[in-house]
């Protein structure tokens, strides 16, 4: 579920390519085991794809590298109890932390969480 409107961002690739991503504001308020979900500096690299957020991964262009966690205690305002949410992560040393050890735990929008899952960066090119 999204809450917010989108702003202008920037997503390091696996191979260390600076992408622009467009991201609700929120998606930065994600912190596990103590690291928050930060944003690399910008500029993009020349030439870099716009990274798209929704979509599968066998659709062209790029998907980000994603973590699901799963609301633990009260959720924030309009959120199910119990409930999941999938956040792209933008930089990968970022997603390798967050997903070992499987149901570490943090917050997400001031909420307590756990890890429940991830997925890897894809697309066609």
């Amino acid at each position: 579920m999204s809450a917010g409107a989108f702003e202008s961002s920037f997503y390091t690739s696996d191979d260390g390519t600076i992408h622009p991503i467009r991201i609700q504001p929120e998606t930065r308020g994600l912190t596990i085991g103590g690291q928050a979900n930060s944003a690399p500096s910008g500029p993009a690299d020349e030439n870099a794809a716009l990274v798209r957020v929704s979509g599968g991964k066998r659709t062209l262009g790029l998907t980000p590298r994603k973590i699901r966690v799963r609301f633990t205690g009260e959720p924030p305002t309009g959120y199910k109890e119990g409930g999941t949410c999938t956040i792209a992560v933008l930089v990968p040393g970022h997603w390798n932390a967050y997903r070992k050890p499987r149901y570490q735990t943090g917050t997400y929008l001031g909420a307590a969480i756990e890890v429940v899952g991830s997925s890897p960066e894809g697309g066609l090119y």
